[in-house]
């Protein structure tokens, strides 16, 4: 009896270690890409939103986008300035005072070269409440140049430029703690741009069908800022999901979608 309880008593110890631990770890921080696929003719436009996931007490980002030059060019790249929830640094955390207002330094296009890199800090005075869970670093419109297929590739945004294998401190938290995403570098989405190409498939699975009407539907006549805005659904780029979307989708519906990575 002595025997049985003390392995049950191990066996409860155990357990209760494994509880602490599942709620005191912090879930690792990584980056997404959203659309992560998506299909488009030559002179289609694709609204590209960049996130990251997992985010705790985050105050500064950095990350640069590398595309295939030949076959997309950018239009517009900018990071998310926002005083609450974005990129806007704020001596006093009030974004009708524009004097104390920093946004440095502003995000580099080269289109030359294929990359896009996006640096940012969230700073409110001494008030100052890092930024938590799903956040918006910024967003990329590219333009769809000729046929071909373009990984979007992202990595840290600033390597030390006397040792390129050193980066600085690009993910940081209100403690001061670095905290780089895990997934970065890596090709974190794919634009497929080809003839008949169906513009409407907002879930990237090469077809176009209920699911992508569902997912059209929930964002339809949504804005950039609302909650229901799906950059997926908005399939002209323009940062609304409305009529001109709407007759792309409707063109594309139940086609024979052209086969893309």
């Amino acid at each position: 009896m002595k025997e049985l309880y003390c392995k049950t008593l191990k066996a409860l110890i155990v357990m209760g270690c494994f509880l602490f631990l599942g709620i005191t770890t912090a879930e690792a921080l990584t980056v997404s890409v959203e659309p992560n696929k998506a299909q488009r003719e030559v002179s289609g436009k694709v609204r590209v939103h960049i996130y990251a996931e997992g985010a705790e007490n985050l105050v500064s980002m950095g990350v640069k986008i590398t595309f295939d030059p030949t076959v997309l060019e950018v239009v517009e790249a900018s990071k998310y300035e926002d005083v609450e929830k974005g990129w806007l640094m704020d001596a006093d955390g009030n974004p009708a005072t524009t004097g104390d207002q920093f946004n440095n330094p502003a995000v580099q296009i080269d289109n030359a070269s294929g990359t896009v890199t996006m640096i940012g800090g969230h700073l409110k005075g001494t008030s100052t409440v890092g930024l938590n869970g799903k956040v918006l670093l910024g967003w990329i419109i590219f333009r769809a140049k000729a046929n071909g297929t373009s990984n979007i590739h992202v990595d840290l945004g600033k390597y030390h430029p006397d040792h390129p294998a050193k980066t600085f401190d690009n993910f940081v938290k209100k403690d001061g703690v670095v905290d780089e995403p895990t997934n970065v570098p890596g090709d974190l989405g794919l634009i497929c741009v080809v003839n008949g190409a169906c513009e409407g498939d907002t879930t990237g699975d090469n077809s176009v069908d209920f699911a992508d009407y569902a997912k059209f539907n929930a964002a339809w006549d949504s804005s950039f800022g609302d909650s229901t805005y799906d950059p997926a659904c908005d399939l002209d780029g323009d940062g609304i999901v409305s009529f001109s979307d709407w007759a792309l989708f409707n063109n594309d519906w139940n086609a024979n979608c052209p086969s893309c990575p």
